[in-house]
């Protein structure tokens, strides 16, 4: 208190049922990403090709439930993904896209149908 004035959150303000739900959304939210098999580490998009191609490789995951990748794009404006290609369990694709017009993700899928975070690639060769 501070000249007569209340500052901060007071616990009869609070709706704990409501706390409570968000603390489960966290959680299953958490289970998830932890059954989902991993990033894909060492991602790259190849830019030693200049062709309206865009090639992208990265490191298999070792996880045993591992079912593929995909990989996924937006225009360099959008907040969201636009498009999202599944591409097996492989470690390197070319897609008929230009890198200059878009940004890239790769993410793993797991056979439960889990997905892991989106990778972003780095320029590479």
């Amino acid at each position: 208190m501070q000249d007569g004035q209340q500052f901060g959150d007071l616990p009869e303000f609070c709706d704990f049922g409501y706390i409570a739900r968000v603390a489960r959304v966290n959680g299953a939210a958490l289970w998830s990403l932890a059954q989902a098999p991993g990033t894909p580490k060492r991602a790259i998009i190849v830019t030693t090709d200049l062709t309206n191609n865009t090639t992208l490789r990265w490191q298999r995951g070792d996880e045993p439930d591992l079912a593929g990748y995909e990989v996924l794009w937006r225009e360099t404006t959008a907040a969201e993904w636009q498009r999202v290609i599944p591409v097996g369990d492989v470690t390197e694709v070319s897609i008929d896209l230009s890198k200059d017009n878009v940004f890239f993700g790769i993410r793993a899928v797991g056979r439960d149908g889990l997905r892991s975070p989106v990778a972003f690639p780095r320029p590479g060769s």
